[in-house]
């Protein structure tokens, strides 16, 4: 299963759920998520926390595995640059301008935010300047929040002008 891909359970995985469950909303998401995670080969799963084990992202508890500061921040950076799929249908008018500067040291936050226009179908009119479709969704408006970048950006509604 490609990691990108969402898991959704089968049909059987529900009913056991809710059989097994006794209507205790957490007990259902836990049989959903170990059988999630069930079809992940064992070695593959050890391998894994091995290897984030040995970068510094996690320490082994009684409990389990668990994320530290340095995971907690690397799984942040996973998040806060994953892509936002378009909501925007293929021909929607073209009727927002962006502008942005942000500046040079965050060169990996100005690439995420120049592929992430592209997705949502803005054209490039200059280096820093994209025309596309609008209004842009509150989630990509807070992820700029999130990246401390939105103070860096300009976003104009235009109108076509009948003469």
């Amino acid at each position: 299963m490609n990691y990108k891909q969402k898991y959704s359970p089968t049909i059987s995985d529900l009913l056991i759920a809710t059989l097994f469950s006794c209507r205790s909303s957490y007990q259902f998401h836990k049989i959903i998520r170990q059988r999630e995670f069930e079809r992940y080969k064992k070695e593959s799963v050890q391998v894994s926390l091995s290897r984030l084990n040995k970068k510094g992202y996690l320490k082994k508890s009684n409990n389990g595995w668990l994320l530290n500061q340095k995971g907690i921040s690397y799984a942040k950076e996973i998040y806060l640059f994953s892509y936002i799929s378009s909501s925007f249908k293929e021909n929607s008018p073209a009727n927002t301008i962006i502008s942005f500067d942000i500046p040079g040291p965050k060169r990996t936050t100005r690439d995420w935010l120049r592929n992430q226009i592209k997705i949502f179908g803005y054209k490039m009119l200059q280096q820093s300047l994209w025309l596309g479709p609008g209004p842009m969704p509150s989630e990509f408006l807070k992820r700029l929040d999130e990246l401390n970048i939105r103070k860096n950006i300009k976003i104009f509604s235009v109108k076509k002008k009948e003469i």
